[in-house]
């Protein structure tokens, strides 16, 4: 973690209407929580997105029984904490819409900078798609993605548990605080994962595993994922949640097709319908993630090319999460014609690759 101060930071976020955005806000603004804190009401209400509601609830002060008792139950179960301004928080995550401003976690925390594939569905899976889950999370883990699901019942559990045994590397990312276990009969799989994989969530310790905070958590298991692959889903499934999400973050969704008869498959059937990639093998999959799967291999070494002004710039600003050429010519304050004209070159120069939609990833 960064030098903020923990005990700073669970104040604050402790306060109530301070959520991630806000809470990303004012520390952009301020420096750090414990600024924030200190901070005037004059000030605070300067903020942009901040009201003079909270800018009173922040100048109350935090919480000071649930920071204590938070701190405890860190220290008891050894829990870390992932901020969004440590350098090893994931920048695929950093540019989700509303990213959470941490994360506790156990377990290895350097799984989060592999290539990943989200596998989830249905909690009642049918023969065919238990099946359909081992063969898809084999095949990933045989290749060494990690698999990250959101350890529920069912189709998620299978993901995790294949991933372990093959050996692979594995992520759950729950919808409850991570001093409890959800579902009960995961216990084992739970500890296993704290040794073997990475166990991580927004919300803070002794936070019940209530319906609301699954849709939400969804948002991580797709921003956190090079693809979502969905094994069998029916119509209501939360999975198919994860599917919109993936497609708001430019995620490629691919879905295993079922029975017209079976209504387990029909939100599968749907989203392929709709235009999710089918997936008949593990073969589908890999073949479309192949150029991220070039960027991973080649991240860790420099360019053999020497790039300056307006290339350097859009090249240290791309990476394989794809960027269109609007927003890429936003964050580098590029005209468009100075922006094509510098996608282009990079493009023949190898060093960038455009992808369906005006869409542009690094190499």
């Amino acid at each position: 973690m960064n030098d903020f101060s923990l005990e700073a930071l669970l104040g604050l976020f402790s306060i109530p209407t301070i959520g991630p955005t806000r809470l990303r806000k004012l520390i952009s603004v301020f420096g750090s929580p414990e600024e924030v804190l200190k901070a005037s009401y004059r000030s605070l209400t300067g903020v942009e997105g901040v009201d003079q509601k909270t800018a009173e609830r922040i100048k109350q002060g935090p919480d000071h029984e649930f920071v204590r008792t938070q701190l405890r139950r860190i220290e008891q179960l050894q829990v870390q904490i992932l901020t969004y301004w440590d350098k090893t928080y994931p920048e695929r995550l950093k540019k989700i819409y509303d990213p959470p401003a941490f994360l506790f976690y156990k377990g290895n925390v350097q799984l989060l900078e592999q290539v990943s594939i989200a596998i989830v569905g249905t909690r009642t899976p049918t023969s065919y798609g238990r099946l359909a889950t081992e063969q898809f999370a084999r095949a990933f883990a045989e290749n060494n993605f990690c698999i990250i699901s959101g350890f529920a019942r069912g189709v998620d559990s299978i993901g995790h548990e294949i991933a372990l045994q093959y050996p692979g590397s594995t992520i759950a990312v729950l919808g409850n605080g991570i001093d409890v276990i959800y579902p009960p009969e995961n216990s084992k799989l739970f500890h296993e994962m704290t040794q073997k994989g990475l166990i991580l969530t927004e919300y803070p310790m002794g936070v019940k595993p209530e319906a609301g905070n699954f849709p939400k958590r969804n948002r991580i298991i797709s921003g956190l994922a090079a693809a979502v692959l969905i094994t069998e889903a029916g119509e209501k499934s939360g999975a198919l949640l994860t599917a919109m999400y993936a497609n708001d973050q430019n995620r490629e969704v691919f879905a295993v097709p079922g029975s017209i008869f079976s209504p387990k498959s029909a939100g599968c059937n749907r989203l392929i319908k709709q235009g999710a990639i089918p997936a008949l093998s593990a073969e589908d999959v890999l073949e479309e993630l192949a150029p991220q799967l070039q960027w991973a291999l080649k991240k860790s070494k420099p360019p053999d090319f020497k790039l300056d002004g307006n290339l350097k710039k859009i090249y240290d600003l791309l990476s394989d999460e794809p960027l269109h050429v609007d927003q890429i010519a936003f964050e580098t304050q590029l005209s468009p014609a100075e922006t094509l004209s510098a996608l282009l070159t990079l493009e023949l120069m190898g060093a960038i690759r455009q992808m369906a939609g005006k869409m542009f990833i690094r190499l």
